[in-house]
């Protein structure tokens, strides 16, 4: 939000106001007759949000630099759209509007009124995150996946609220690492059909408060689609619906939806100081990588575009999994190539200045990811995440929080981890995760699954690594 140049503040003192509604241009006439017309967006404390209709960008204005004519006409619509709000949060079922706007709001107090958990926080970015039981609604219909993002500071950004959509729907699978034993009951027809439902009552909630919506182009290379768009105190509610693949309502701040979704580019320098600052280095040899977003893919096979997810945000990029997996062709509850997903993402990531890079070993060693680590920059990986890794993982990582003598520890490891890998390789469960660390003394590596906070770093021995590795490493560069 940016402030009013003075040329606009003269045009404000001593003008005559008509502001009969929230959503009404009104005119603003100084002295020697120059007139603005502008629309009350809302309030941010004492501070009222306008829009300038000649050019749509969107203003504050201080109350003690209008007179008391002026404030107390602007409070009144302010009022009115108090009365709106109401019929909005109605609509809704839930207090999710206030009369500040949407960006001058505290994320946790948004997160606390849909009932989002925490799912990730960095200096960068924070989000919360709820996948929605069956008795959940939002504007008459069941979201799937709620998810909230923030700056640094907790600052929304973003309200992203996905419904009927090929992950989620008429997904058996569960939590975790227990999405592999879940399937899928849905087919074209029947999600077509919830998609229709849901659309038809989104729209007609949002249209019965706000009136009829706009479309408009939105989204950049191949995640531009066409939404319709509803303005309301300073954000903007954007309903998309893309056959197949997902019905979607986002709210964001009005300034970018007139952008038509676009994000400013990150110089390069700044994305390696900030990624070179965020890696850590531990007394016991521990080197890794802090700072990464999380996100929870859920109960479907959505790990490659929810990873893919984590690195483009931890480059600066904008991403989200469910368009991810859109142009990644995704199957129904799951399932993306990541040679398809990082070719149709390549445009997103050259266009924000940002490099990628794919390699294929054929022997997992801590000198194949131990250079990016050093840079901060994650690793992608894939791999098989079967029981036998993941417990030696979890085990591995429980026991390294009370470890006195790490040589021991070592041996004890390296014992085991020499044993299981002279199973057979495992050849289910296919997975993609982060390798985010390295631990040279230990012969371990820290893989982060995008399975929520708890997964967001464990360690496991580099052969145990090896033994699971499919040998796919991929990396978004600075």
């Amino acid at each position: 939000m940016r402030a009013l140049p003075w040329t606009l503040w003269a045009l404000l003192l001593g003008a005559g106001l008509g502001l009969a509604a929230p959503d009404e241009w009104v005119t603003l006439t100084n002295a020697s007759g120059t007139a603005i017309q502008v629309k009350l967006e809302g309030k941010n404390g004492e501070r009222y949000v306008l829009r300038r209709k000649t050019d749509n960008k969107v203003f504050e204005v201080p109350a003690d630099k209008l007179k008391p004519a002026e404030r107390t006409m602007l409070d009144a619509a302010a009022k009115a759209g108090e009365a709106e709000m109401g019929k909005l949060n109605t609509a809704a079922g839930h207090s999710l509007f206030a009369t500040a706007t949407f960006s001058a709001r505290p994320g946790d107090e948004i997160a606390s009124a849909l009932k989002l958990r925490p799912e990730s926080s960095t200096k960068f970015s924070k989000s919360w995150r709820h996948y929605a039981g069956g008795d959940y609604r939002l504007f008459g219909a069941r979201p799937y996946s709620i998810a909230l993002y923030a700056d640094g500071e907790g600052r929304p950004t973003s309200l992203s609220v996905v419904f009927a959509n090929k992950g989620d729907f008429g997904s058996s699978a569960g939590m975790a690492q227990d999405h592999f034993k879940g399937g899928t009951t849905s087919t074209a027809s029947t999600l077509a059909e919830a998609m229709k439902q849901d659309e038809a009552a989104i729209e007609k909630s949002l249209t019965g408060v706000l009136g009829k919506p706009q479309d408009q182009r939105f989204g950049e290379g191949n995640t531009r689609r066409t939404i319709k768009r509803w303005d309301w105190n300073g954000q903007s509610l954007l309903l998309s619906s893309e056959e197949n693949e997902y019905v979607t309502l986002q709210i964001v701040p009005v300034e970018f939806a007139d952008a038509g979704g676009k994000t400013a580019l990150t110089k390069g320098e700044i994305i390696r100081k900030s990624r070179q600052e965020s890696v850590v280095k531990e007394a016991n040899g521990d080197v890794y990588v802090g700072q990464i977003p999380m996100v929870d893919q859920g109960p479907k096979g959505y790990c490659v575009p929810a990873t893919f997810e984590r690195a483009m945000r931890t480059m600066g990029i904008d991403a989200d999994m469910y368009l991810l997996a859109m142009v990644g062709g995704t199957s129904a509850g799951g399932g993306t190539s990541v040679e398809m997903l990082l070719e149709n993402v390549r445009s997103s990531v050259y266009r924000k200045g940002r490099r990628t890079k794919d390699d294929t070993v054929k022997e997992l060693k801590i000198r194949d990811v131990k250079r990016y680590i050093d840079e901060g920059i994650p690793v992608m990986w894939t791999m098989c995440a079967v029981d036998e890794y993941g417990n030696t993982a979890s085990a591995n990582t429980d026991k390294r929080k009370s470890v006195i003598d790490w040589a021991a520890y070592t041996t004890e490891i390296t014992a085991k981890a020499e044993e299981l890998a002279k199973s057979p390789k495992p050849e289910s469960n296919h997975h993609i995760c982060m390798i985010i660390g390295y631990n040279d003394k230990t012969g371990e590596l820290a893989v982060s699954d995008s399975w929520g906070p708890r997964f967001e770093r464990r360690w496991v021995p580099v052969k145990v690594a090896d033994w699971a590795s499919q040998g796919g490493l991929f990396m978004i560069l600075p």
